[in-house]
């Protein structure tokens, strides 16, 4: 795999070029060369492991950034279904809440219905009690006075059916007399 690049690289000085067709020349310039050489070497060996540290820190910095972006947006990926799941709590308990009011209403009413209910049946045992005694004060009072109607009928009665004997006897008696009278035969008691 080939290095890419680096920047930091590019701007060092560059290091004299050897040329090879000169190799032969003077010690001194070939030493000076060579010195030339190996701190340039140097420098390039210096940039070369700085480009190296570079990248990695690069790298390193890339990772930590993603790592610190990827941690910030679970935190607030979690943060956000923290905040939903204590919005549904509230919402909940609110309707708990309205709940426990509705059964509340609901059972105060109930209460209220069973009190009124037996307040009702009282007063209709009571009236219906006051009914039966107006109703058997009213009976024995008619019951009297149909008693004392039915008395005075059997002696109306009794005074006209012996009223009707009375006459009954009297013109049987006339007929007797009338027969006798006649001379017409009698009929065997």
């Amino acid at each position: 795999m080939t290095a890419p690049v680096e920047t930091t690289a590019a701007m060092t000085t560059p290091a004299e070029q050897r040329d090879p067709a000169h190799d032969g020349g003077s010690t001194a310039a070939g030493e000076s060369a060579r010195s030339t050489d190996a701190s340039a070497a140097g420098v390039l060996n210096g940039a070369g492991e700085q480009a190296a540290v570079r990248r990695e820190l690069s790298s390193n910095a890339v990772i930590t950034l993603f790592g610190g972006l990827v941690t910030t947006l679970l935190a607030a990926l979690i943060g956000l279904m923290m905040w939903q799941f204590n919005s549904l709590g509230v919402r909940i308990d609110a309707q708990n809440d309205r709940i426990d009011a509705q059964s509340d209403r609901i059972d105060s009413l109930g209460a209220s219905l069973r009190a009124e209910i037996a307040q009702q049946s009282a007063d209709l045992r009571a009236e219906a009690a006051q009914l039966r005694t107006d109703l058997r004060a009213e009976m024995a009072q008619q019951g009297t006075e149909l008693r004392a109607e039915t008395a005075d009928l059997r002696a109306e009665m009794q005074a006209g059916f012996a009223e009707v004997t009375a006459i009954l006897l009297d013109h049987t008696d006339r007929l007797a007399r009338l027969e006798t009278a006649a001379g017409l035969p009698r009929a065997a008691d």
